[in-house]
């Protein structure tokens, strides 16, 4: 289906589909990195997740071919929306606690919308304008209160924020390349492709498989099996269906979510600046989702 033709309610369904996957999942984080490292915890749910992928799409009859003018725009996708983004969220989060880290790597939508207009050609509406004017102000007010931990960890801060720009480059080479029907294995071969420079990154920074424990293994296979291999074939099915403006923005809901879910699991604060970033983003998804009503004839 082209943007025109997307059912808008099909949309919104997996926005929030999308939206409890992943904002859920980050405050899990706490518990799968209480015993495993970043690089290790990462390798195990990206090869998971490829696995899962790969045998979902066979079950379901899907070619695994990639046709010859396609390995390059899918090496590029894959650098940007999965390697750089989680080699660069892993040494974001050596420096900074993981939900502060997730926040930066939610400024995508700041980096998409240049980028959608450069590359794509989409024209910013005023409506669009101030949804990612909302959208941006949302983040923002979650960063509010750590701004002094970014201080203290430039590298972290900037190894957030490639973060998200690299995810915004990975979901441009995606929305302008014509994939040829390929389906759950373009997710598929994505998370395959990103695997190999994490699994360096493991071994020179980690080296052997740490002890765990039963709970830490069932969450980081839950995390690979829900929240990376769902969420992220829920995320590139929603790039295709909207404009890469509005499918950036459906993005800024899951650190709201991710704070709300570390209110009731942890009992960590929401105050004023967690509210105002919902309402931020609430009106956002709004005006970016839902078209104009259209004005009533003239008698």
């Amino acid at each position: 289906m082209t943007d025109r033709t997307a059912p808008p309610t099909r949309a919104i369904a997996l926005l929030v589909l999308l939206t409890l996957l992943w904002g859920t999942n980050w405050p899990l984080f706490r518990v799968a990195l209480s015993e495993l490292s970043v690089w290790s915890f990462r390798t195990l749910v990206v090869a998971v997740s490829a696995a899962a992928l790969f045998a979902v799409a066979k079950l379901r009859g899907e070619s695994l071919a990639v046709p010859r003018r396609l390995w390059w725009p899918l090496l590029g996708a894959s650098i940007g929306n999965l390697a750089v983004w989680n080699v660069a969220t892993a040494l974001s989060v050596l420096y900074l606690p993981s939900g502060q880290a997730s926040i930066l790597a939610y400024t995508m939508p700041l980096w998409l919308a240049p980028l959608s207009a450069i590359f794509l050609g989409q024209r910013f509406t005023l409506r669009m304008l101030a949804a990612i004017v909302l959208g941006v102000t949302a983040v923002v007010l979650l960063m509010v209160p750590n701004f002094s931990v970014y201080a203290d960890a430039p590298l972290g801060l900037a190894a957030g924020l490639v973060a998200g720009l690299a995810w915004a480059v990975g979901t441009v080479i995606v929305k302008r390349t014509d994939w040829g029907g390929m389906g759950l294995a373009l997710t598929a071969w994505q998370m395959l492709l990103c695997l190999p420079p994490i699994v360096v990154g493991f071994f020179v920074l980690d080296g052997a498989w740490p002890q765990t424990s039963a709970l830490t293994i069932a969450v980081s296979l839950y995390i690979a099996l829900v929240p990376m291999s769902i969420g992220t074939a829920t995320w590139f099915t929603l790039v295709h269906l909207l404009p890469a403006q509005v499918a950036g923005l459906s993005s800024v809901s899951v650190p709201v979510v991710a704070v709300i879910a570390g209110v009731l699991l942890f009992g960590e604060p929401m105050g004023p600046l967690q509210i105002a970033a919902l309402a931020c983003t609430v009106a956002a998804l709004w005006l970016a989702l839902i078209p104009p009503r259209a004005a009533a004839p003239r008698a």
